[in-house]
């Protein structure tokens, strides 16, 4: 084998010193036409030679460039020399490839079978690249350098800090191959099992650490130590304490490396914040559309006061807003900051550009071949000729993705078309979504037993797109685009059955000024209905309802369009029936005594209203933002209802999205005024009070819940990701009480827990919920349970 080596080495070198030969050659003092290529030696298409060529037929010769075209023949995998042969007219060249080695099979040995293929990824070498005689001549360790640094820098970012990497290239026996075997030696697994900071005084120490990717290992995580991203982290340290106030500052650090195989680091980080300076004067020029004492109010750069980066960034970034605000898009703040002559403070000039003020020429809208174009603009907070502004911009956004027609929303400013000074359009870009489902299958939970689905929803449904052929009715083309709602349910259960027929139409009037609201304060108008029929088993008694409901709301209310009031009125018929009179009734559950007093039939009847504000910037998994929402029904011949609750949402820290972390804080409180039967009174427990059955936290009679007047909720609740964007776990802490009069927070109930959310968009838009849960405080005849879950499959 080694023979068959020396020979291909000794041949190649033959071939480069041809070549060298050829490139020492004089030009020739006259023009000689080229008037054949032909190509020798090369078992495929003689094109794929010449295209790589710049030379070509009826071209002069030159030799520079024929010299040039061997180089680029040699870098695509081809070894070629060339011979000049005289023809009338001309020259003939011919190109004769020798076909070097070629790599036949790559192999990562010693880090196991899934880094050895990630690994692979990241060198540069592939089968089937060509093998230079340069490579083959060199000792085996300066071969594949720069893979075998790849493979290292790669084992080192995971914590193997003295890894090595040997390379084995071996001739293939009767043929022109080779394989190349890359051995990777891991060694022991570096860890931080110490990280402290000393020296730090203003700047917190959680704050550094946050900073950083290198991190102390703990039981609960497995943090591997890096030289790189070590060195990359001390950087970015200092950058930060700059950024905070201290322009001087310097980072520097103790390393120990402990333990048997040394592979326990200990890291000192030392901080010299240095010294602080005030801010001396601040000036800000250019601006001719805001007095300079209005922007010097409105930024946190103020004089005397300690300077930063920070504040300098915030402040450029408020007077950015402000003028995005108020129509101009175009706004650049530059800066300049310097000490001052006595060497004591910082002198700042924030410089602005205003650019022009912007009015709205038109929208235009992409992406959305089903829906109506009108379904976008209806949600746009700007139109034609307003003044841009990015609060606009951005409310409108947030409405068109609280639609949730589509996947990926997008908006922004573009050149006016046609051309013109002063204006600018509005491109709305959008990616349709699926909006309509069957749902066919089987779901669970444990306040609603296993329930059956049939289900057909279209929440982009519009009932005068009737189809023009059987395919469009097929293929989802029919009945969608207006952005309405139909929903028909099927869902009968072992405990709970829903029949239900619903329609919704948000926009069932447009809104705007006319004789009964001259300043068109209302908005637009929503209308929609739903019959119904439902059944739940309680215990020891059944309930079933059948009824119609209809609303009529006004969205956007006074201009706000977050803001909705919704009027609604339901006529239903309940009845109640005992279980005492089921042949497999057992004596000792005996129904409670409200319940046998309304035992039979009941009309009744409600109607209502409802104020409700949304904040939040998103309708799945918000990351901030608040709700809420207060209503009151008059129910005949019962009483009146008042209600009202929210739900306020913090990030922690600072994420990319889909990766936040939030914290969630839920409120609500119920009170009735008169006398409820047993089957409209309020109650507590599984979905609104986890670690407790449904209905299980309420006055109970014969151990069973009987409701009562008063409700109060309160529940805390943090979510993190685990696979997002559709997989997030929480942990959260329930209280309430249920009473049978206003207590304010008397017989009262408090469970923790944790649990799971898993989104799957196929199924459904409201994620599924699994969550663990144990009381902590609880009165003696409450139901309680250990496990909340509530999900769907189906096709």
């Amino acid at each position: 084998m080694n023979d068959q080596l020396r020979c291909l080495t000794r041949r190649w070198t033959l071939l480069a010193l041809a070549l060298l030969w050829l490139a020492a050659r004089p030009a020739a003092a006259e023009q000689v036409i080229v008037r054949e290529i032909a190509v020798r030696g090369y078992t495929g298409d003689a094109a794929t030679i010449t295209d790589i060529m710049r030379t070509k037929v009826g071209m002069p010769l030159d030799h520079n460039r024929l010299n040039d075209d061997l180089l680029a023949l040699f870098r695509a995998g081809h070894m070629a020399t060339y011979q000049l042969v005289t023809v009338p007219g001309g020259v003939r060249i011919v190109i004769d490839i020798s076909e070097g080695p070629r790599v036949r099979r790559i192999d990562i040995r010693g880090a196991g079978r899934d880094w050895g293929a990630k690994m692979k990824d990241e060198i540069v070498s592939r089968p089937n690249d060509p093998v230079s005689a340069a490579v083959l001549q060199q000792p085996e360790d300066q071969r594949y350098r720069g893979d075998k640094e790849r493979i290292r820098a790669y084992c080192q970012q995971q914590g193997y800090r003295a890894v090595t990497v040997v390379s084995e290239t071996t001739l293939v026996p009767n043929t022109n191959q080779v394989d190349i075997l890359f051995k990777v030696n891991l060694g022991p697994k570096y860890q931080v099992w110490w990280l402290r900071f000393q020296g730090n005084r203003s700047i917190r120490t959680r704050e550094l650490r946050a900073q950083m990717q290198t991190q102390r290992d703990t039981f609960f995580t497995s943090r591997r130590y890096c030289d790189k991203v070590f060195e990359e982290d001390i950087v970015r340290l200092e950058d930060y304490c700059r950024y905070k106030g201290f322009p001087n500052a310097k980072v520097t650090y103790r390393r120990r490396f402990l333990g048997p195989q040394g592979n326990r680091v200990e890291l000192t980080i030392l901080v010299d914040e240095g010294q602080q300076f005030p801010v001396g004067t601040v000036e800000i020029k250019g601006a001719t559309r805001f007095g300079q004492d209005t922007l010097l109010a409105a930024i946190p750069l103020k004089q005397a006061e300690i300077y930063s980066d920070q504040k300098l960034l915030e402040s450029r970034a408020i007077i950015e807003r402000l003028y995005h605000e108020n129509g101009c898009p175009d706004i650049a703040v530059s800066h300049t900051r310097q000490l001052n002559a006595a060497g004591d403070a910082f002198d700042v000039v924030l410089t602005l550009d205003e650019g022009e003020l912007v009015r709205i020429n038109t929208i235009r809208t992409r992406g959305h071949p089903r829906t109506r174009r009108d379904v976008i603009l209806r949600e746009m907070e700007l139109e034609p000729g307003m003044l841009y502004s990015i609060e606009g911009l951005e409310r409108s956004q947030r409405g068109i993705e609280r639609l949730q027609f589509f996947d990926t929303v997008t908006m922004k400013l573009v050149p006016a078309d046609p051309p013109a000074p002063g204006e600018r359009d509005i491109l709305v870009e959008v990616t349709e979504g699926r909006t309509g489902v069957f749902r066919f299958g089987i779901g669970a939970s444990s306040t609603n037993g296993i329930v059956g689905t049939i289900e057909v929803v279209q929440r982009n449904f519009d009932w005068r797109d009737s189809p023009k052929s059987w395919s469009d009715l097929w293929s989802g083309n029919a009945y969608v685009g207006a952005g309405q709602t139909l929903r028909v349910s099927l869902m009968p259960g072992t405990v709970y059955s829903n029949y239900a027929l619903a329609y919704d139409n948000p926009y069932w009037r447009r809104g705007g000024p006319d004789a009964r609201d001259p300043e068109g304060l209302a908005g637009p108008q929503s209308f929609g209905w739903s019959i119904y029929h439902r059944t739940r088993d309680q215990g020891t008694w059944d309930e079933s309802r059948t009824g119609v409901r209809v609303y009529r709301g006004l969205r956007k209310y006074k201009g706000d369009p977050d803001s909705d009031v919704t009027f609604h009125a339901r006529l239903e018929a309940v009845n109640v029936s005992l279980h005492d009179e089921d042949d497999d009734f057992d004596p000792d559950e005996d129904p409670p005594d409200d319940a046998k007093d309304e035992k039979g039939s009941h009309p009744v009847f409600g109607a209502g209203v409802t104020v409700r504000r949304d904040r939040t910037d998103r309708p799945t998994f918000p990351t901030k933002g608040y709700e809420w929402e207060i209503g009151s029904e008059l129910v005949v011949p019962h009483g009146v209802t008042l209600g009202g609750g929210g739900t306020k949402f913090w990030t922690l820290g600072t994420h990319p999205k889909g990766y936040e972390r939030v914290i969630s804080l839920r409120g609500r409180m119920d009170y009735e005024i008169g006398s409820f039967p047993i089957y409209e009174r309020l109650y507590a427990g599984g979905q609104n009070l986890r670690g407790f059955a449904y209905r299980g936290a309420s006055p109970h009679d014969n151990d069973e819940p009987i409701g009562g007047k008063y409700r109060a909720l309160v529940s805390a609740e943090y979510r993190y990701p685990i696979a997002p964007p559709n997989f997030y776990g929480v942990f959260f802490t329930d209280a309430g009480t249920v009473t049978k009069d206003f207590t304010l927070f008397g017989d009262p109930r408090l469970a923790v827990g944790f649990g799971f959310r898993i989104l799957v968009p196929a199924l459904s838009s409201v994620p599924i919920s699994v969550d663990f849960s144990a009381p902590l405080i609880k009165q003696s005849d409450d139901d309680t349970e250990f496990l909340y879950f509530s999900l769907s499959v189906g096709r």
